[in-house]
């Protein structure tokens, strides 16, 4: 298999969860041309990705892009990710108005995303979506960062269902 794979332009862009709060794994999951591309990511990296998702769909709707609902989806299983994502970029296609997401493979060997033209490397998987699946992306997204453990009044880290060991109460349990 080629090192990288191109889905232009995908039918849906989503993320979605597996497990209790506190347990979850979190999956991106594309599909295009009736296959499913599904993707391990961090909560972190999920948050961070809809943050500058959103920044790029508040530019266009700044320049009064016109935005269609799109109906969101769960996640289809059996779930068998590509690869545990590593680096991501981002991009805004003005000629094709399209957003393009590179999802590279997490990788000992560095930690910048490594361009098309190289034969070595971690696997990539240039995704190519409208901007009405980004923006859908975006709602979905910060749902379900959301919909984990409370944070803690104190400190701020989430707190599990028989509390945690809060660093600002010298480490008695809250």
């Amino acid at each position: 298999m080629s090192r990288v794979r191109k889905l232009d332009p995908v039918e849906s862009f989503i993320a979605g969860t597996i497990g209790n709060p506190g347990e979850r794994e979190f999956y991106l999951q594309a599909k295009f041309r009736g296959g499913i591309h599904s993707f391990a990511i961090e909560k972190g990296q999920v948050s961070a990705l809809a943050d500058r998702i959103a920044m790029l769909i508040g530019e266009l709707k700044g320049a009064d892009y016109r935005f269609e609902n799109v109906i969101a989806t769960n996640l289809e299983v059996p779930l068998i990710p590509e690869f545990q994502i590593g680096v991501i970029g981002i991009v805004w296609l003005p000629d094709r108005e399209l957003v393009l997401l590179d999802l590279q493979e997490i990788s000992e060997i560095s930690t910048d995303l490594i361009g098309d033209d190289e034969s070595e490397g971690p696997a990539l998987f240039k995704i190519y979506m409208s901007p009405d699946i980004a923006n859908n992306f975006v709602t979905q997204a910060r749902k379900l960062v959301s919909a984990g453990r409370l944070p803690c009044p104190f400190c701020g880290l989430p707190v599990n269902k028989d509390g945690h060991l809060c660093p600002r109460a010298n480490g008695y349990r809250r």
